[in-house]
């Protein structure tokens, strides 16, 4: 209880003062005592009747019930926190300024042991803790979401590509096929294409690639025409693969391992906005089964390196000559440097095949080839001849005179 040296004490006889003193202790270390068993969950009640406090001081000291209204006048008249509160009934009204009104006495410092401050302490601290833990939860969780939605989309744009490239092959088969049986009909219904590359136990679970990959057909490939035709009385969706001229056949012709042209621009949907690592997958660079000799992924990299021949930060290329991919991985000096070589080699045409590349975990790419830590030496190609580029320039100097004719 805050000493009372005021003007209002100066108004009470001296013996008084002290009289009133002790009853404001005395009544202080009760209602601090009552809160503090509140707040420990012993008691149900915080608070004491004007009445209750009344007869506390009565049964310490008759005198100190005659000096009970003065101290409260002084309490309500002083403005400030001297331990004790005044309630009234009206639980709305803050403010209590005569003494009359005054129902209830309560503390306002509780007084609590040592064990329940420590009681009380832990479980707020573990409150507390609890719902930074859930926060952390949380947030992980959408982050592990993400991650796994990346990751699916990702795999399914592989998916994608692959079934795009089978599709290909099995018109081009096809159409090879009407070229030697001329019974045969020069197109394919596209339900069938899609019965004969996908089990019954997978169609649905392929389905959304499968329609990506027919949208993909549609705007990016220009030798797969899409018709109506009446089959068996009823009109089906075909594809055709649409045969090169004669007079073409010179200049489409393309040689093996050569770079044939971008399939797809990269935008936002197949190519992340900002470098990931400094390491690439690539797939679909070559068939092993299809590869003669030993030093076949001579040619492979020397095709990377051509295709990014205006990128110094390539430092080293490795062949899977057993990926039934066709899998090349490669390490760059930063990500910057494998995101300016991403964009080159994503979407490609290489050998006939659709070059598909995603970034892998530096971590990862040393764990298998523990021999590229050491590497920081740019590689570069090994002539100046560009090979791998030759039917690229064939085509852009093919265009370039058509245009001037």
């Amino acid at each position: 209880v805050r000493n009372p040296v005021s003007e209002e004490l100066q108004k009470i006889e001296e013996d008084e003062i002290s009289l009133m003193m002790n009853s404001l202790y005395a009544l202080h270390d009760k209602l601090a005592q009552v809160a503090g068993e509140h707040e420990c969950g012993s008691s149900i009640q915080r608070n004491l009747t004007v009445q209750e406090a009344a007869a506390y001081l009565k049964n310490l000291d008759p005198e100190y019930e005659s000096v009970l209204n003065t101290a409260l006048q002084w309490i309500l008249n002083s403005g400030e926190d001297v331990g004790i509160k005044c309630l009234s009934n009206d639980p709305n009204e803050m403010d209590v300024t005569n003494v009359t009104d005054v129902k209830y006495l309560e503390s306002t410092s509780p007084k609590m042991s040592f064990r329940c401050r420590f009681r009380r302490a832990f479980v707020n601290v573990t409150h507390r803790l609890s719902i930074l833990l859930l926060g952390i939860a949380m947030v992980w969780g959408v982050l592990h979401y993400m991650k796994y939605r990346w990751a699916k989309e990702e795999e399914e744009t592989r998916q994608m590509y692959d079934m795009v490239v089978k599709i290909i092959d099995v018109l081009r088969s096809h159409s090879e096929a009407c070229s030697e049986n001329k019974d045969l009909q020069p197109y394919m219904p596209i339900l069938h294409v899609h019965d004969s590359l996908i089990p019954p136990q997978e169609r649905k679970k392929m389905r959304k690639v499968w329609n990506r990959a027919v949208d993909f057909l549609a705007a990016n490939e220009s030798r797969v025409r899409t018709e109506t035709r009446r089959i068996g009385g009823a009109e089906f969706l075909v594809w055709k693969w649409m045969q090169p001229s004669a007079a073409c056949d010179k200049i489409l012709v393309i040689p093996s391992k050569v770079w044939q042209g971008q399939a797809f621009h990269l935008d936002r949907r197949n190519s992340p906005p900002n470098s990931l690592t400094p390491c690439l997958k690539i797939r679909n660079m070559f068939d092993p089964v299809m590869e003669i000799g030993d030093h076949w992924h001579l040619a492979i990299q020397e095709a990377i390196l051509e295709k990014c021949s205006d990128n110094d930060g390539i430092v080293h290329i490795a062949v899977d000559k057993n990926s039934r991919e066709g899998c090349v991985y490669v390490k760059c000096l930063s990500p910057e440097y494998a995101g300016k070589a991403f964009k080159a080699l994503h979407g490609s045409w290489f050998d006939g095949k659709l070059v598909t590349v995603k970034y892998l975990r530096l971590d990862r790419y040393h764990h298998r080839f523990p021999q590229a830590l050491t590497c920081n030496t740019p590689l570069k190609p090994s002539n100046k001849h560009m090979n791998s580029m030759s039917h690229l320039r064939l085509r852009t100097g093919t265009t370039n005179s058509q245009g001037s004719s």
